[in-house]
């Protein structure tokens, strides 16, 4: 059993659904590079007017009420991701009919369970890509083509039962077949207009004119032509796409954003109905003038709240704003599976995941990009050389037994303390350091370390780890020399 979904003049469809304001207005696609531009959608109302396809721009300029809009190959992408994704909310299996762009047709076999008969099923099918902003046609049958020519050529929803393909479309125009010319010419020549007019023709005659051809034809007309189904597998990411195209200039981020809201939303119920997540949010703004401002949000999990992401959003475009006003938006998502932690009774909480990524957030807006995030180590030399990489939460810890042998650590000095030295044989024999006087009973060095001396951030030191004692206290720290400065100081101290 199939359903095909069918929108009539799916180019304009395609046009009008990225502005929805022209639903009720005469308006024509344009095609082609100017001044040689020819009319290649209209919607019915402009046909109405007279306007015919193919028409050049300078015919459609004569009809003053008629608006002109150019073709955009992206709102017809946009416009196949939408109606796809409403197939895939009915069936599986799913295949593109190419030569009726924008029709679909589902293998509903075994659906009733879920969706009721094939009446009940062809009208939510029909409601909901209505829902999505499209008109379509439905058609259910056992014959996948005459499913196809009911959908193509009939006004609503058709449901044709078990063997009445042949008395459903017999009354339907030759057209519905998807003739050739040539064929049309030929059967306009014999009399022939209707399908239940080609499928009155003796099958041995039509071969001996048409050949195979008019073997195949006889049963597309009587409906048992057969079909095997090729389902799309078409890729879940490339569909996740939002596009946009605004009438004049918007400067105003909050008119932008609100905008922008409705698009995410949009996305996350894609995402949601594959029980995923968005784990990157690509903004792309075009500019008056021609130029793009491109930005991506990517939080450090992925999320499913729309107040979270446009948050994000918007700390992102404060902090990196367009240098001119826009003209249209997109909006590319990368989704990903949600992430899922088993907290326990006695661990420490942590902050939501939407709620850690808006602060992050906005303290990279006030602090600046470098300067938030976590820090990393740097394959260097350099004492306490270190990066800021991008936060990511660490993965949850197996229970590991933990290792007998204990480490012994440097606790850093941060800044720097300064100290006195004294030397002897250019070896630290007395140390002075917070007002008190130590006595080096050991000492370890010099090790002499540089680095970067091809640039101005150049440096060198003289390290030594030395044990101090004094009445009172003993310490095992590591003490350094900087040439430059002709001074002494404390690194840190060993635990």
């Amino acid at each position: 059993m199939y359903a095909v979904l069918h929108p009539s003049n799916f180019f304009a469809q395609a046009a009008v659904h990225q502005r929805p304001e022209l639903r009720k207005k005469p308006f024509v696609v344009l095609d082609g590079e100017p001044p040689s531009e020819t009319v290649f959608a209209a919607n019915n109302s402009a046909r109405s007017l007279g306007v015919e396809i193919g028409m050049t721009r300078l015919h459609v300029e004569a009809f003053s009420e008629v608006i002109a809009l150019r073709r955009v190959i992206e709102h017809e992408h946009t416009a196949h991701a939408s109606l796809h994704h409403v197939a895939c909310m009915f069936s599986p299996r799913i295949e593109l009919v190419e030569e009726r762009p924008g029709t679909y047709a589902l293998d509903v076999s075994g659906m009733d369970l879920l969706y009721g008969d094939a009446g009940q099923l062809a009208n939510k099918l029909r409601q909901s890509v209505m829902t999505a902003g499209f008109l379509a046609n439905v058609a259910v049958a056992e014959n996948f083509h005459a499913a196809v020519s009911l959908a193509s050529s009939r006004t609503g929803v058709s449901v044709v039962p078990p063997g009445g393909e042949a008395h459903a479309i017999g009354q339907l125009p030759l057209t519905a077949l998807h003739l050739t010319p040539e064929h049309e010419a030929t059967f306009a020549t014999w009399g022939i207009r209707t399908c239940a007019d080609l499928a009155a023709l003796a099958e041995t005659e039509l071969i001996s004119r048409l050949g195979q051809v008019g073997k195949k034809l006889h049963s597309l007309a009587c409906g048992t032509w057969p079909h095997l189904m090729f389902p799309m597998e078409a890729s879940f990411e490339a569909g996740l796409v939002e596009r946009m195209e605004l009438d004049f200039p918007v400067e105003e981020l909050e008119r932008l954003l609100f905008l922008i809201s409705r698009m995410t939303t949009t996305l996350l119920e894609r995402v949601r109905g594959k029980a995923r997540a968005i784990a990157a949010l690509r903004v792309i703004l075009r500019l008056d003038g021609g130029a793009q401002h491109e930005r991506t949000v990517r939080p450090a999990l992925p999320l499913q709240d729309t107040p979270t992401l446009l948050k994000l959003i918007q700390l992102d475009l404060e902090t990196h704003p367009p240098c001119a006003a826009i003209l249209g938006l997109e909006l590319h998502a990368q989704s990903a599976v949600p992430y899922r932690a088993q907290h326990g009774l006695f661990l420490p909480q942590s902050p939501e995941p939407g709620q850690l990524e808006v602060m992050l957030a906005r303290m990279r807006k006030l602090l600046g990009e470098k300067r938030v995030g976590s820090p990393e180590l740097t394959d260097d030399h350099r004492p306490n050389a270190f990066r800021m990489v991008p936060f990511a939460p660490p993965q949850p810890r197996r229970n590991e037994r933990p290792s007998l042998s204990t480490p012994i650590a440097l606790r850093v000095s941060r800044p720097p303390q300064m100290v006195g030295v004294a030397l002897t044989n250019q070896v630290p024999v007395r140390v002075f350091w917070d007002g008190a006087s130590y006595v080096v009973r050991d000492a370890a060095g010099p090790v002499r370390v540089s680095g970067q001396w091809w640039s101005e951030a150049n440096w060198c030191r003289e390290e030594w780890d030395v044990r101090l004692e004094n009445a009172s206290a003993e310490r095992l720290c590591r003490i350094a020399f900087d040439p430059r400065s002709r001074c002494w100081y404390v690194q840190g101290t060993y635990d």
